[in-house]
């Protein structure tokens, strides 16, 4: 979404430039394009992606507590205080692993129009953005939540806006670990899947930005996402049971500052490919 707002504005630089350059009347061309392009930032602030940082948020209110803040409709109350008990408990989730958790700002959205509007891909229960959280009213629960509060701390810890520096695997096997979020999948409909050549074997390969477009294309393009989620999560749980918590809170201090391949050999004594190998031949 904001990479094609993005691309969106070069277009509209270039084709004001192009216009100012064969115009007579720059003076009020100039206006004119000053006023439109001025409206169109106040929509996107208003009623777009850019909501969760607007001062002015149009038929919301707000509920606070520590680092959480969460927007709701103004006509859906009664909602908006059950969803942001699920965010503070989602919030003690995600501190029980990372010992702090940044403040967060959390959407409530009702619909898949709104979803798409301030961010979001519209099918889904819930969405980081590079403002917040949205969360889809039908689809709240705590596990969402901290799932995707997850996200957000990792980014906080390696300083990006994004988690992106961490594989996909790992990244959303964290997130639904800490989501507890052990709906997608069994050990042993991962071993069927491998069985009929489902398995995605290199998903260990998915980095960077690269790794993140492979999970959008399986996740909304070629949807099967029951089996990335239900496989990162069970590869991840693999890790807390074969070497605890503290060798996992101990790779993403390392990684956040690092590289993750490195860090990963560091503290486990193991390549991530070993991992993932003898990972298979516990199915």
């Amino acid at each position: 979404m904001y990479i094609f707002l993005f691309l969106i504005g070069l277009w509209i630089v270039f084709d004001f430039c192009r216009g100012y350059r064969k115009v007579k009347g720059k003076t009020g061309y100039l206006l004119k394009n000053i006023s439109i392009f001025l409206g169109v930032v106040l929509l996107l602030f208003l009623f777009g992606p850019f909501f969760l940082l607007s001062p002015l948020k149009i038929g919301h209110s707000s509920l606070k507590s520590g680092g959480i803040t969460l927007f709701y409709p103004s006509s859906q109350e009664s909602r908006g205080y059950e969803i942001f008990d699920m965010a503070k408990k989602a919030g003690e989730d995600n501190l029980k692993f990372y010992g702090k958790t940044k403040n967060i700002k959390i959407l409530v959205v009702f619909s898949e129009l709104d979803m798409l509007r301030f961010g979001a891909p519209p099918k889904a229960g819930g969405a980081g953005t590079v403002f917040g959280i949205l969360v889809r009213d039908s689809k709240a629960s705590e596990n969402v939540i901290a799932h995707e509060m997850s996200h957000k701390n990792l980014s906080e810890l390696s300083n990006t806006k994004t988690s992106s520096k961490f594989p996909r695997w790992f990244d959303e096997g964290l997130a639904s670990y800490i989501g507890k979020m052990d709906n997608y999948k069994t050990l042993q409909d991962l071993k069927e899947d491998l069985d009929k050549g489902l398995y995605r074997r290199d998903i260990a390969e998915w980095k960077g930005i690269g790794g993140i477009l492979q999970w959008l294309n399986i996740t909304f393009i070629n949807p099967n996402p029951r089996l990335i989620y239900g496989q990162s999560y069970l590869m991840v749980k693999h890790l807390f049971d074969k070497y605890g918590q503290n060798k996992v809170q101990e790779l993403v201090a390392k990684a956040a500052k690092s590289d993750f391949d490195k860090s990963f050999l560091s503290v486990f004594g193991i390549s991530v490919d070993d991992f993932h190998a003898d990972f298979i031949k516990s199915l």
